[in-house]
């Protein structure tokens, strides 16, 4: 099962992905816990370490893989029965693009590059008995002023529409409320 989960930043998306991917347990099941984000500054740090301790205390153990790029070469030690989170697709696409730097805005062959690698990568772990993919919500209001974040709103917002198309499962969080936009919540 592939299940999409969005909303804006501090809805409580993360946080609702582990309690559900913890629901979907299975005897002989794996919790993989697949994060992108790097501890950039002082806030990305703590947000890390809150991510972290959330799953010390939870009552399974959580197999946490930090990887911030080439998320797809992780995909061939899971199985069928693994249950897998990665969290999160905006800061993967963030990552991806800017391994080549700030040139990526002015290169449409290598935006389309990222777009289709990400894609193919993530469909990889639709071989699990659960994948949860979480992003967030940009910009759904306002001017984009910038070249780059009208580009990277662009990339991200195709990327969601392909992903819900696939998805058995997608889920828009509004204050920590779960509200399902695809599918049907248990």
């Amino acid at each position: 099962m592939f299940t999409f989960i969005t909303g804006g930043v501090r809805s409580g998306k993360s946080s609702w992905a582990e309690r559900y991917v913890l629901k979907q347990r299975k005897k002989g099941s794996r919790f993989v816990y697949i994060a992108t984000s790097q501890p950039t500054d002082e806030e990305m740090k703590h947000r890390i370490f809150l991510h972290q301790k959330r799953r010390e205390q939870s009552d399974v153990d959580w197999l946490a893989i930090e990887q911030p790029t080439d998320i797809g070469k992780l995909s061939k030690p899971l199985t069928s029965n693994d249950l897998v989170l990665l969290d999160c697709l905006t800061t993967l696409l963030t990552n991806e693009l800017f391994k080549k730097n700030e040139d990526w805005v002015e290169d449409p062959l290598y935006r389309r590059f990222v777009f289709e690698k990400i894609w193919n990568e993530l469909m990889l772990f639709t071989k699990c008995a659960q994948f949860v993919l979480v992003s967030n919500e940009v910009c759904w209001e306002g001017a984009l002023r910038s070249k780059l974040v009208y580009h990277y709103i662009r990339l991200l917002g195709h990327l969601h529409q392909r992903i819900v198309e696939r998805a058995d499962l997608a889920i828009r969080m509004e204050f920590g409320v779960p509200i399902a936009m695809k599918g049907e919540l248990e």
